[in-house]
């Protein structure tokens, strides 16, 4: 924020729903992971109209913004150093559901995500509840991805945004960074599942925004890289710099009639990713995830869990360990056997290797990885370095077995816990430390030791949680100059005063220098 406006006059520039009271600000100023950081005010718009005045009287007044959305994210993006906080928590609603045959719902006033469900699904039956895939929701930015999937369940859709953090993450969020999570290798990233988004420049204007069309990509291409966000998608992909995403029109998919998943022991990531090729050269689509979870994760969410754990594996003495997920529409045909027969027959597994277990079970050991790990960061005392990477599809195995020798070379008495979305060569990487060796002594070599083997391996430092400050640096010494020097024309273009995330991609050097 420039010196220009006083935390005390806030207020009475920005109007009724901005507070600089601190035991307000204090929820704002601590992310769920990262340090603390100092919020000048807080503003918490109730319509679309206020954000659009907000933002053009800050542009005007050279008052700087930090978004906040479920603040989950890696990359500090959401943790203000000064800035006043944008929040859209209010708008947190459904507007409309618009059926493939062109009929509408409108939601009414404002209620909680179940009373919403209710009215929708008794006006669906009311119409012949109708088959209603690819049908249309539009919904405030501000609402849950969770929320979504319960307005939605049923009518049998879905908005398969599949992470551990769903409870929170908006679909704003997810759509303005192009978040990924465990389906993208089916369905694609947030930025494919919307249809289009509504929302505002830096400085006020209204922009749309449509989104791409999705599509598998090459394995020797990368899928996943929010360290090149597309500027010709306007507020889609580039996480809040550009502007800000307040309403979204989103594609329903049809919960498939089957889902069976299987966990597989593994030698290492390499042979994990010849079981990709042939799941997918038999599955074709209809592999919804392909998730890799190392063997040091699955210890420590045993560990976590204590006598809850339940393995459908009888040892947990394999490297790494894949969740193989498939689904089908059609609900005649054997989707169990078919799993069974290609794990036991395509890939040779004997019986006691094939880890079946309801899904539901093995989605909780999934998305206990980043809590067990927490707990196990705390109770070394040596601090914990966070990455989000990628390489191309094709050279992901070789990529981990390579990075794991050189980090358990350079560093021994470190762990690294690994994860992640292996159909889309997607990696979440934890390096823990210990009271002995610190993680923050040797931060610096650690992040260059991991993002110079990602670049060799053609992949990239921020796969699907964004740049933001974190990253700032690397982005500036490691992305393609042109990838660079359109992001900072867009900025010029959509947010001319610099009111948005004005650290992100380390925008503020950039455009000074």
């Amino acid at each position: 924020m420039t010196a220009a406006v006083s935390s005390a006059a806030l207020p009475a520039l920005l109007g009724p729903h901005c507070t600089v009271d601190p035991e307000r600000l204090r929820r704002y100023e601590i992310p769920e992971r990262g340090e603390p950081g100092k919020a000048s005010g807080l503003v918490v718009p109730q319509t679309e109209a206020e954000v659009a005045s907000l933002l053009a009287t800050c542009s005007k007044n050279g008052v700087k913004l930090v978004i906040s959305a479920g603040r989950t994210g890696l990359v500090e993006a959401q943790r203000p150093d000064g800035e006043v906080v944008l929040s859209l928590e209010k708008l947190d609603q459904p507007l409309s559901f618009t059926t493939p045959d062109g009929d509408v719902f409108r939601f009414g006033e404002r209620a909680a995500p179940a009373v919403h469900a209710d009215a929708l699904a008794a006006w669906w039956r009311g119409i012949g509840a109708p088959p209603c895939a690819d049908a249309v929701l539009e919904v405030q930015a501000g609402m849950a991805v969770d929320a979504v999937n319960l307005l939605l369940a049923p009518l049998n859709l879905m908005w398969p945004m599949e992470m551990g953090s769903s409870s929170a993450a908006s679909v704003g969020g997810c759509i303005a960074n192009a978040s990924a999570g465990a389906n993208a290798v089916c369905y694609g990233t947030a930025a494919h599942l919307a249809i289009q988004a509504f929302g505002y420049s830096g400085d006020g204007r209204e922009v749309l925004s449509d989104a791409p069309a999705w599509k598998a990509v090459p394995e020797d291409l990368l899928a996943i890289n929010s360290a090149q966000p597309r500027p010709e998608w306007g507020l889609i992909g580039t996480q809040g710099v550009l502007g800000v995403i307040t309403r979204a029109k989103i594609r329903a998919y049809a919960i498939p009639g089957q889902r069976e998943a299987a966990l597989i022991p593994v030698a290492d990531m390499p042979a994990a990713m010849r079981i990709h090729a042939a799941a997918r050269a038999l599955f074709g689509d209809d592999v919804e995830e392909f998730e890799f979870i190392g063997k040091p994760a699955l210890e420590l969410v045993r560990e976590l869990k204590g006598e809850a754990f339940r393995s459908p594996l009888a040892r947990h003495d394999a490297p790494y360990y894949l969740l193989l997920q498939v689904k089908s529409h059609k609900a005649h045909i054997d989707l169990a056997g078919m799993l069974y027969e290609f794990l036991a027959d395509d890939v040779s597994l004997p019986e006691e290797q094939i880890g079946y277990a309801p899904l539901k079970a093995l989605k909780e050991i999934r998305h206990s990885i980043t809590e067990a790990s927490n707990a196990r960061m705390r109770a070394l005392g040596g601090g914990r370095l966070s990455f989000d990477t990628a390489t191309p599809v094709a050279v992901f195995g070789d990529y981990l077995k390579v990075l794991e020798a050189e980090l358990k070379a350079e560093y021994p008495d470190m762990a690294l816990i690994a994860f992640g979305h292996a159909g889309v060569g997607g990696a979440h990487l934890h390096i823990l430390g210990s009271k002995e060796v610190p993680v923050a002594q040797h931060a610096k070599a650690l992040v260059k030791i991991v993002f110079d083997v990602t670049q060799d391996f053609g992949g990239t430092f921020s796969a699907e949680h964004g740049v933001g400050t974190k990253w700032g640096d690397d982005f500036i010494a490691r992305a393609p100059a042109e990838v660079r020097a359109a992001l900072i024309a867009a900025k010029r273009r959509h947010d001319p005063t610099g009111t948005l995330s004005p650290r992100s991609f380390a925008l503020d050097r950039q455009l000074a220098g």
